[in-house]
């Protein structure tokens, strides 16, 4: 099942929102369109066979699969190929597309698990079996106890010419998950779907489709910026690598991760990142704790493609470090909680104001502008109304109290009061910031209450920062 999805960022400008604001850089850490962990009933088994009927064609399926998966470490097209149904031409070249893509990345981990896949006999004679769960780990990924990213897919198999060959697979998605009734990751992932180029620089993969063809100018600013960045975070937890798409298509923007399914859904939306659930080794579902996530970069947002890469980098990067440290709710729909938005983007629209003039210029204009008209209340923005109204103003509110606390207690305490903050789920009923937990936060960084620090950091704001 999917979550409802709730876009974070001023990427994704709703009805009403100013026209012409400079929005920030990206849509942060998502809480909807992942993965929730709700049980579904088990596929009801219907036809002539039951599931031990067709364990042996599992079997044989999960020697073809074993195949495959050799096929792709050793880069071997051919064999990747070998036991598909050679007359089904489109089954062919859209494996041959998946496959030009998996083999460019590094996967740490990738295998198949059909542990707990059902097996059920066609009227053709043909045998279906579900869920495959396609175990995908890179080296940017890390789960707790061999947890790892996966995808899910549902075979089919027949006998042709006295050989077993492939004759569907079909990718679990958000439109026929609930029909087939599994709780299993969703193959959703924009090489399922979309040629690509991939590039890896350092701890950092970008992919990007045909419409982006300076993707090296990004890697390159990706070498630059992402030490700087995990210079600042320290020791903290974070992913070992990140994985970020680009893309200038809003086909594939909406297509990727099904983005555009979302009721909510905006081309305009410059990115969003996109933790993902992770699966125990025989391939069941583990929904405590994050196995890895990826970003979706929208470069056709003319606030993005007029950016710099270095710019564009800095920003994205500050949200794939931070982002395994940043609290996001498992499981359940419309209620679901994440860190307050006013720290996750005002943290990362911060960054970017450390050596990029433009930007520090951007946020000093965009609070004088407030304070001079009376559009400052003295609050950091709450979450749920972050993205209603001016967005561009929310994020330079919430790059104000880290730029406060850099200037009174230094830059080492400024990271420090994000990485408290964030660790906490907002509090949609309460702002998070009249919680004990932000009240803790404020006297173990700043040694005052946090009545205090918001009183001192609104007199900042209107001193004109």
């Amino acid at each position: 099942m999917f979550r409802e999805v709730r876009y974070v960022a001023e990427h994704h400008p709703s009805a009403g929102w100013a026209t012409g604001a400079r929005w920030s850089r990206r849509a942060v850490l998502l809480t909807g369109l992942a993965l929730a962990g709700c049980s579904h009933p088990r596929p009801t088994i219907q036809g002539e066979a039951d599931d031990t009927a067709g364990q042996p064609h599992t079997q044989a399926l999960q020697a073809i699969l074993d195949r495959r998966s050799a096929a792709l470490q050793h880069k071997d097209e051919k064999a990747w190929l070998a036991d598909l149904d050679p007359a089904d031409d489109k089954l062919i070249q859209q494996q041959k597309m998946i496959f030009a893509n998996l083999r460019q990345f590094t996967f740490s981990n990738f295998r198949y698990v059909t542990e707990h896949a059902f097996g059920r006999q066609e009227g053709d004679g043909s045998y279906t079996v579900f869920p495959v769960v396609q175990v995908t780990q890179l080296p940017a990924d890390a789960g707790p106890g061999g947890v790892a990213p996966a995808e899910s897919f549902r075979y089919r198999i027949a006998s042709k010419d006295n050989k077993l060959v492939v004759t569907e697979i079909l990718p679990v998605t958000q439109a026929n998950v609930e029909d087939l009734g599994v709780d299993t990751p969703l193959a959703n992932a924009p090489w399922n779907t979309t040629p690509l180029k991939v590039i890896r620089a350092g701890d950092v993969w970008l992919a990007g489709d045909d419409s982006v063809p300076d993707l090296d100018h990004y890697a390159s600013a990706a070498q630059s910026q992402v030490q700087k960045i995990e210079a600042m975070w320290g020791k903290r937890l974070r992913f070992p690598g990140y994985v970020l798409f680009f893309t200038k298509s809003k086909d594939n923007f909406a297509t990727w991760y099904e983005f555009g399914k979302a009721t909510n859904f905006s081309t305009d939306v410059e990115g969003i990142q996109l933790p993902l659930t992770g699966v125990r080794t025989n391939g069941q579902l583990y929904d405590n704790q994050y196995a890895g996530s990826r970003i979706v970069v929208n470069l056709t947002s003319t606030t993005v493609g007029g950016d710099t890469p270095e710019l564009v980098m800095r920003h994205e990067l500050t949200h794939a470090v931070t982002s395994r440290a940043t609290a996001v709710s498992m499981g359940g729909f419309a209620g679901v909680l994440s860190a307050p938005t006013w720290a996750v983007e005002g943290f990362a629209r911060w960054m970017e104001t450390l050596e990029f003039d433009s930007s520090k210029s951007s946020v000093r204009a965009v609070v004088a502008n407030a304070v001079a008209k009376g559009g400052f209340k003295g609050k950091l923005p709450a979450t749920d109304s972050f993205f209603k109204g001016d967005a561009s103003l929310n994020y330079a509110f919430g790059a104000t109290a880290f730029e406060y606390v850099d200037r009174t207690k230094g830059r080492d305490a400024a990271v420090e009061f994000y990485a408290q903050v964030v660790d906490h789920n907002d509090l949609e009923s309460t702002p998070f910031t009249e919680s004990s937990a932000f009240q803790d936060i404020c006297q173990h960084v700043m040694g005052v209450s946090s009545a205090t620090f918001l009183q001192q950091w609104a007199g900042f704001v209107r001193r004109g920062v």
